[in-house]
């Protein structure tokens, strides 16, 4: 019997290939985690390997030319980020024309605006990462408040709700963010000295 079970899951890797969606897209937040590449159908999978599928469920189901679309993508990308890291001057500096084409080269204040663009940058991937720690409702509200600029009493009247359930949630929801933003740095050590 569990000879029979090992031959199944080589079977199934062999015909379905499983992409973490998670892992391989920063800040997917779509309910599927897992995509599966194959030729066969969602009823043959679920039918053909229904203890094997159990783990990855809900999934999308998507064709080998899909799959193979995205490998080829994937590789792509990665190429082009490490020649850019291994053959990339950051000017290509050449004696007068760099300075003409650069003027950041010759400004002072260059290095500490690339120091403020560098924090935002990190200011704004750990939002991100707050946001996904948010339940839908509490995401939606958060930003309808805070970037569409929408009062409590307008998204209350538009959800049917009184204001003050939608003040409630916004103020956990921004709780629940400073929490992350909390344990984020604490983690990485800022107050550690």
């Amino acid at each position: 019997m569990r000879k029979i079970h090992e031959e199944r899951q080589e079977q199934f890797k062999e015909e379905c290939r499983i992409i973490n969606l998670r892992y391989e897209y920063y800040g997917y937040i779509g309910n599927e985690k897992w995509a599966i590449v194959s030729e066969l159908t969602e009823q043959e999978i679920m039918k053909k390997y229904p203890e094997e599928i159990k783990g990855y469920t809900p999934f999308i189901l998507l064709s080998v030319a899909q799959g193979k679309a995205i490998g080829d993508y994937n590789r792509n990308e990665d190429k082009f980020r490490k020649r850019s890291v291994n053959n990339d001057d950051v000017y290509g500096y050449e004696e007068g024309l760099t300075e003409c084409f650069h003027k950041e080269l010759i400004d002072g204040d260059y290095w500490e605006k690339l120091e403020r663009m560098e924090t935002q940058r990190i200011e704004v991937e750990c939002l991100h990462k707050a946001m996904l720690e948010l339940t839908p409702k509490q995401k939606k509200r958060v930003t309808q408040h805070y970037i569409e600029g929408k009062s409590s009493r307008k998204i209350g009247m538009e959800e049917n709700v009184s204001y003050q359930v939608i003040d409630r949630s916004i103020y956990a929801a921004v709780k629940k963010m400073k929490k992350y933003f909390w344990r984020e740095v604490a983690f990485a050590g800022f107050y550690s000295k």
